[in-house]
């Protein structure tokens, strides 16, 4: 039922990511005749691992978040985090309100232990081929202190050494400049934490036109910052499409040229995809969920399920429960002093 098409897009990315995995299993939750309406002609054989509940209740996007709680207890969303806090479930991805997810994903599955708030990873794609960078905060929480950057770095550590196998993940943090005097006493804070935790590469501070040229594996700052960043980037991206396509078509030799060019063109355009980064994960709960841009196509939503499904075979909120409580054994004090 979320995002801004609903099983239009829900359901085929499912049925794509059931294809691809013969162990995979999926309860898809909204509209029943909705979805219907999308499985007509489907294979037998993936639908024994589908499974349909159905409500007709929904969270809309212009919804306060609070209203999740309060009068939207059978809406798909919270009826979806239910699932993984009843355990029928491993994960939840959802394309809904972000803001009613995290508040539902906090009200039933609750912080991991160390943990003081949960934060919103996303990845952007740097300019070797392949790869990737991850940036967190990137929306759930406008200020941190330097004690919650720290346990952002912890995770997004984790979550990139598991989803893109990076062995020791280089962690910087945002900041206005490379000197150690610059940028606020919190980032100050933070940057102090980081180089006293064995645990995390940290390489130092990074500033945004360093986002994208390899520097660091995960880069680190509040929501704030991350979401303007994110979605800066985004308009970026979309900005230089609009350029090439109106310059490919401005005269004849540009036209040959994009022709000449296309192949090349199609590399670039697969590499800066926005699609092969959708699933931006919310770490730090006792439970897995991802979430999805709300405007994703099928083919993004479905990398939003492939992004669910790494977690889950990794067990990522138990590996950052126990990094946590090994760092809470080592600086204990330390910690507590930054609280």
């Amino acid at each position: 039922m979320g995002g801004d098409f609903g099983p239009s897009v829900t359901v085929p990315a499912a049925l794509r990511a059931l294809a691809a995995h013969d162990d995979l299993a999926l309860i898809l939750l909204g509209d029943q005749a909705q979805i219907n309406a999308q499985l007509s002609g489907v294979d037998p054989r993936l639908m024994q691992r589908l499974e349909i509940l159905h409500t007709s209740v929904c969270v809309e996007n212009d919804s306060k978040p609070e209203s999740v709680l309060r009068k939207s207890k059978e809406s798909s969303m919270f009826l979806a985090v239910n699932l993984v806090r009843e355990g029928r479930a491993d994960a939840c991805v959802s394309a809904g309100n972000t803001g009613a997810l995290l508040l539902a994903g906090r009200h039933l599955l609750k912080t991991l232990p160390g943990i003081s708030k949960p934060a919103i990873i996303a990845s952007v794609p740097l300019h070797a081929m392949g790869r990737n960078t991850y940036i967190l905060d990137v929306g759930a929480n406008l200020c941190s202190n330097a004690r919650e950057l720290l346990e952002f770095a912890i995770m997004g550590s984790i979550q990139a050494s598991v989803v893109s196998r990076i062995g020791e993940p280089r962690v910087a943090l945002l900041n206005v400049g490379h000197e150690e005097h610059k940028g606020t006493a919190i980032i100050r804070e933070a940057a102090q934490l980081l180089q006293q935790t064995e645990s995390v590469h940290y390489v130092g501070f990074v500033e945004g036109n360093e986002i994208f040229t390899d520097k660091a594996d995960v880069v680190v700052c509040d929501g704030f910052s991350g979401n303007i960043t994110i979605k800066t980037s985004a308009g970026v991206v979309r900005v230089i499409e609009q350029m090439l396509k109106q310059r490919a078509s401005s005269s004849f030799f540009s036209r040959l040229l994009s022709l000449l060019a296309s192949p090349l063109l199609k590399q670039l355009r697969a590499q800066i995809d926005p699609a092969q980064f959708n699933g931006a994960s919310v770490l730090g709960l006792q439970g897995i969920i991802v979430k999805s841009h709300g405007h994703a196509h099928s083919k993004a939503f479905f990398f939003a399920i492939e992004q669910a499904l790494k977690e889950v075979i990794d067990n990522v909120p138990s590996l950052i429960a126990r990094r946590m409580e090994a760092l809470q054994l080592t600086h204990g004090d330390a910690l507590a002093s930054h609280d």
